[in-house]
């Protein structure tokens, strides 16, 4: 029995897909390794100097910590802003940025509803997200601030 051959079409957003994973998965092995390096580095200098050791810790902390989280509410505010009127959703994913690709769309009540759970879920990461960015830049502060 020959398997059905999948059209071109169908291929394509699936390697796209396929391509984007890799790539996030290189570069986070790659900053991954960059970020063991410059530990080693903090750990190096600790045997020397406690207090710049301490600095370049806390600023490292701000480093990634504004990146990863301000990602995170980048995000939740892209969804939430797609996701800003339920009562007039007309389809869920809504037409924009987020809905590339989508294999379903739901249209009718059910489209309002999800459509509400996802301007819910949008703004809950925004706020996890900024919890979080203000929790690491507080952790950030202390470690500065800390003498002995």
């Amino acid at each position: 029995m020959a398997t059905p051959e999948l059209p071109s079409r169908a291929l394509r957003p699936l390697a796209l897909r396929l391509l984007v994973l890799a790539a996030a998965v290189a570069l986070g092995l790659a900053l991954q390794r960059v970020l063991q390096a410059r530990f080693e580095s903090i750990v190096e200098l600790s045997q020397r100097d406690m207090l710049a050791a301490r600095a370049e810790l806390a600023h490292l902390f701000q480093i990634v910590g504004t990146a990863v989280f301000g990602l995170t509410g980048a995000l939740g505010v892209a969804f939430a802003v797609s996701c800003r009127r339920p009562k007039e959703a007309r389809q869920f994913p809504p037409p924009g940025l987020l809905s590339l690709g989508a294999r379903r769309i739901t249209t009718g009540p059910r489209a309002q509803t999800l459509t509400r759970i996802g301007l819910g879920l949008g703004i809950a990461l925004l706020a996890a997200s900024l919890a979080a960015g203000a929790m690491i830049w507080y952790m950030a502060a202390v470690l500065l601030a800390c003498r002995a």
